[in-house]
């Protein structure tokens, strides 16, 4: 028997290109320190500058928003540029190219493959509700909640400074992930993962399935990052495109699918109007 050539994951190569890109961004002032003048870039995943233009979290932004009850409009415009971004794009695309924690925790799907692990099932759109509730409680205790316990601080915090204390927030993740439930912090419980999934389904970019050549193989399901019910309405022939709020396009599935039935595209808008008129000239 022939063994297949191994298929080159371009999707996920470009995404491991810019998640270790990001992380050397933050990490440049290290390197390239100056004297008399700042660097082009500084700053962390909640607050930073390039070339001059500040940029914010707008998670964190709405957060402090309603901790001090003061608008400040540089912050507040910086965190709109972010916002507008993943707006346009796709809100969780954030967690699944950029988030350092998602990075982290891929390590733990490695391990599952190799392990038989339990994995608790939980709602995934319940963290859109952390999200609300972080904001309401930041606005009645005067502090930007989520930022004190953030895993993501802690990692950048990590990465720039020394781990300290947050150490022993993200080691617990990483065993909740282990032990409990299959990627449960980025799927039930973040709450900006929540937050970006409040936008997901403005975003222009879907996965689109060619059910001329799907045969329902579910390597897909096997590999999605957010929850495998996301690509049922693909698989099931239900819709072409796959819309719900909660994908990530981590671009897993396109790149595993055996038979190449899947492509990240930008969404096609349905002509309603012909439908409509197409089902009157039929009853006439």
């Amino acid at each position: 028997m022939v063994k297949k050539p191994r298929r080159l994951k371009k999707l996920t190569l470009t995404r491991r290109i810019v998640q270790w890109s990001i992380l050397l961004l933050f990490l440049s002032p290290m390197v390239l320190v100056k004297v008399e003048s700042d660097n082009f870039f500084y700053g962390s995943l909640v607050s930073s500058s390039i070339f001059g233009i500040s940029l914010t979290d707008p998670f964190a932004a709405l957060q402090i928003l309603m901790a001090t009850r003061e608008i400040s409009f540089v912050y507040m415009g910086g965190a709109l540029i972010i916002f507008l971004f993943y707006l346009l794009i796709r809100g969780r695309v954030f967690c699944s190219w950029v988030c350092p924690m998602n990075t982290l925790l891929e390590l733990t799907d490695k391990l599952r493959r190799f392990i038989k692990l339990p994995n608790l099932e939980l709602n995934r759109h319940h963290k859109k509700y952390y999200a609300a509730a972080v904001i309401v409680l930041s606005f009645l205790i005067g502090i930007p909640l989520f930022e004190i316990f953030s895993p993501i601080g802690y990692i950048m915090k990590g990465l720039l400074f020394s781990a300290g204390i947050g150490m022993w927030l993200i080691v617990s993740i990483v065993l909740f992930e282990l032990l409990v439930s299959k990627r449960g912090w980025c799927r039930y419980l973040c709450p900006l993962g929540g937050f970006y999934q409040s936008i997901g389904k403005a975003g222009l970019f879907q996965v689109k399935f060619d059910h001329d050549v799907c045969v329902g193989c579910d390597k897909c399901r096997s590999v999605c990052f957010s929850h495998p019910e996301i690509l049922e309405p693909g698989i099931f022939r239900e819709s072409q495109y796959i819309k719900d709020d909660d994908c990530s396009l981590c671009g897993a599935c396109v790149d595993n699918c055996p038979f190449d039935a899947l492509e990240i595209t930008v969404r096609e808008t349905p002509i309603v109007t012909n439908q409509y008129y197409d089902k009157k000239s039929h009853q006439k």
